[in-house]
């Protein structure tokens, strides 16, 4: 006789249903400067369209661009969080800043600057200037809207939720060097890209190094504080019609103080580069363990 075998049909078991990674992955960064060009493009041409309807242009006030900017923001944001909440990672706000970070953040701003200065030799149009102008004429507003809640808000999105995302996936330089792009393309001004794109390196690195957005924010809040100082109080100097070499009187008295500013920046960045990497970047797959020798 031939033994007759018994076949049990084996049904596939289902996968194991994976979990999403963390909000943005490296494509989806780039689709958040979509979304981010979409909302700006909604919130402030709805904005002036609508008051364009109930008033003349020339009633407009100066700091409308500045308030649809940060309505703007705060739109896009809300989107995230209800697009793709589920997937954010907690917002690092504290990590482990040194004291002495906190008292540095001046001089460090100041240094940067000074260093940036020499991107005023490409002579980059700056197509915003005229709105800058406009906005300077109500210095409170300018201050207070373009020099401290517009970059709590940016902070936020770029430093905040695309590059701790972006660290989770990706390689630390990758997600630094990603959002630091991102950073530049969305002020969509050749005069301010290529200077938001190395402030987006340094204010990344800082993230990257401390597990906090707070001396990111305390920078970007000291920069445009400084910038929108000078549109209203020294508008000559803010629109180029007097350059720094100029001021100081000497190409050469220049020279030096961008070198002393390059020395300072470095070797407050240097002793930034010794703290211990903070355990909420160490624990993921791309990043390396902190080094117990710092």
């Amino acid at each position: 006789m031939i033994p007759i075998e018994t076949v049990v049909p084996t049904v596939p078991s289902k996968p194991r249903r994976q979990l999403s990674a963390p909000y943005p992955t490296l494509k989806e960064s780039w689709g958040f400067v979509g979304w981010y060009l979409l909302v700006m493009v909604v919130v402030t041409g709805g904005g002036l369209l609508f008051l364009g309807l109930i008033l003349p242009h020339e009633q407009r006030q100066p700091n409308t661009d500045l308030f649809l900017t940060v309505t703007g923001n705060l739109a896009l944001l809300g989107f995230l969080l209800w697009r793709y909440g589920r997937r954010f990672m907690p917002l690092q706000l504290l990590g482990q800043v040194p004291g002495w970070l906190y008292g540095a953040l001046p001089t460090m701003t100041v240094a940067m600057v000074l260093v940036l200065s020499l991107l005023d030799f490409l002579a980059l149009p700056n197509w915003f200037q005229v709105a800058f102008e406009r906005m300077a004429r109500q210095p409170a507003a300018a201050l207070l809207l373009g020099g401290i809640v517009i970059p709590v808000l940016e902070e936020v999105l770029f430093r905040g939720v695309l590059l701790q995302g972006l660290l989770r996936n990706k390689k630390p330089w990758v997600a630094i060097g990603q959002q630091a792009l991102l950073f530049g393309l969305i002020h969509f001004n050749p005069a301010q890209s290529v200077g938001a794109f190395l402030i987006g390196l340094l204010l990344g690195w800082l993230c990257y190094r401390t597990g906090s957005l707070l001396p990111g924010i305390g920078i970007h809040a000291l920069n445009n504080l400084g910038a929108f100082g000078l549109l209203i109080w020294l508008p000559k100097v803010a629109d180029g019609r007097t350059s720094l070499p100029e001021l100081l009187g000497s190409n050469w008295a220049y020279a030096g103080l961008v070198t002393l500013a390059a020395a300072v920046l470095a070797g407050l960045l240097w002793r930034v580069s010794l703290l211990a990497l903070p355990a909420a970047w160490a624990s993921t797959p791309n990043s390396p363990e902190p080094d117990p020798k710092n």
